[in-house]
Formats: structure tokens, sequence, C-alpha cells
């Protein structure tokens, strides 16, 4: 045998530590026979014996006592590296929450980049209409729609919003008023994320009379009525991109607003954040680039 018996080390290290074959058995989960026989393996290997056997003891002999000292120390740093290891690769599971139409039209297609670059990150959406607080869902990282930085949250600003209307293109050619900001005879389509409508009218950017309601809890239902010529939606570039770059929606006015909130992603200031979560961060804000939306250099 000219490679060294790895597991013949490995017991007589546990035995030398008890100076005991049945409690290195015992640590092992096998019996203090095959720990004696592997300590038997080692010393032929060796050429030399390592253990005084007594009947009811074992002493190291001094040569035995030499090679614990020396080896003990690697057998451990074999362990802790191992260890190491071991947490690295482990899976990680990293909590991000974000409201339902943004993890639609946003994030789906990147997910594969995701899995590519980190493996083991298992990454958990919680996409949910009822934004609860970053504390109360216990999300590791979240993007949220916040009118200012929130003092008890990481933020980092992903997008400042802009509303504007958008229609369909059937739908602008059946009310050509639009055009002239007027809405007489248009329904307009409410969302829980634009609750603009009123600020454009009262500003007097727009001129209604005979308006009609369509409400939506979510924008992306919001904007689905939209495309199908139900009404006239607000939205914003980063939800209606896609839309209005296939033609599905447009928009009939050259009429922008600033948005009451503004994008961000944030995470507990209390919570560590650990390497996982950084990583996620990083994924999340290379796929809003890669989206058209501008964003920050990473802290």
């Amino acid at each position: 045998m000219s490679q060294p018996p790895l597991k013949a080390i490995q017991c007589f290290c546990i035995a030398a530590q008890h100076l005991s074959f049945k409690q290195a058995a015992q640590d092992l989960a096998v019996t203090s026979g095959a720990v004696s026989q592997q300590v038997r393996l080692l010393e032929n290997w060796l050429g030399f014996a390592l253990f005084h056997r007594r009947t009811r003891s074992i002493e190291l002999t001094d040569a035995g006592h030499a090679y614990y000292r020396s080896m003990a120390p690697l057998m451990g740093d074999l362990i802790n590296i191992s260890r190491s290891v071991k947490q690295v690769n482990r899976t990680q599971v990293v909590r991000l929450g974000m409201p339902p139409s943004f993890a639609m039209m946003c994030i789906g297609r990147h997910l594969p980049a995701l899995r590519q670059q980190h493996p083991h990150i298992e990454l958990r959406i919680q996409a949910s209409a009822v934004l609860h607080s970053v504390e109360d869902s216990g999300a590791d990282l979240a993007v949220r729609y916040l009118p200012h930085p929130d003092p008890a949250l990481d933020c980092t600003l992903l997008y400042e919003l802009d509303v504007f209307p958008v229609c369909s293109p059937d739908y602008l050619d059946t009310h050509a008023a639009l055009t002239n900001g007027r809405l007489d005879g248009v329904t307009l389509i409410h969302d829980i994320l634009h609750q603009d409508w009123h600020r454009l009218i009262h500003c007097g950017a727009l001129s209604a009379e005979n308006t009609m309601g369509l409400h939506c809890d979510q924008s992306q239902l919001a904007l689905q009525a939209a495309e199908q010529g139900l009404g006239l939606a607000l939205s914003d570039r980063v939800m209606a991109g896609d839309a209005l770059s296939s033609g599905r929606l447009v928009k009939p006015l050259n009429l922008h607003m600033a948005a009451r909130r503004n994008l961000y992603l944030v995470h507990r200031r209390s919570a560590p954040i650990t390497a996982a979560t950084c990583h996620v961060k990083r994924w999340l804000l290379d796929s809003l680039q890669d989206e058209g939306i501008a964003t920050p250099p990473a802290p």
C-alpha cells in the first residue's frame, strides 16, 4: 500500500484522543474491534507500534505520541475545511417580497440567470397584492413603492416613477377626443398603485365629463383591461414598457406626471444581511438594468 490509510489515521486520532478503542468506536458508530483493526493496519503501514495494549486500557507509545501530536492539528484542519465548504455550498434560502404585477412583468424572465450564477440559493418570491411591512412579511429583501425612504429600512432607489395615460390603439381610434385631453365618455381604469386620475383632472391637465370607472386591485389587471380596449389606464415605464414597445398599448397624450411613490429595494436595518442576500440584491439590480430601469451602483 503506497498511500497512507486515511480511515485508519482517523480511527487512530480519535482513539488516541480518548485513549480508548471503545470510546472511539462509539464516536465513529462502529465496533471497537473495527477500530483496533484499523489501528493495526496503520501500524503495519508505518512500521512501528502506536499503542501499548494493556488488559483493560491502552497507552500511546513514544512514537505514537509524537505521531498523534503531528496528526491531530491536520485532522482538525481537515474537519474545519470540510465544514466550511459544506456551509458555503448548502442551499441558502432568500425571501424576496414584491407586488405580483412587478414579479410577473419584470422578474420572471431573469430567474434562470440567478439559478445559473448561484445554484445553491433558493429564492422564495413572496408576491402579494397586500403589501405587509417588511418586518411582518419576513422577507430578506423587498421591492416597495414608497413616497420617501423609510428610516427603519435600508432603501435603494430603483426608479423615479412618472405616470401617464395608456390605452389600446383601437380604443384611441374610437375616442379621438383623447388627443385633445378630453375624457368625455371615457372609462377610467383605476388601480391601487396609480390612483392619480383626480390629480390630473383637478390640475386642469384633463377635462372630464360623464366618465365611467373600472377599478382593479392589481396594476397588471388594469393594464390588461386597457389592452383589451376597456378604457384608459394610468401606468409607468416599468409596468407598461413591454406593452408600449410591442404596440399593444399607446400613449394618447403627451402627458406625464411625477408619481406619488417611487420604486425602492429595501431590507431591514435591524437584520444582518447574508452573503446570499447580497447576491440576490446584485442579481435583481442587474436584472432591472437589463429591463431598462435606471439603477444606481450597488452599495
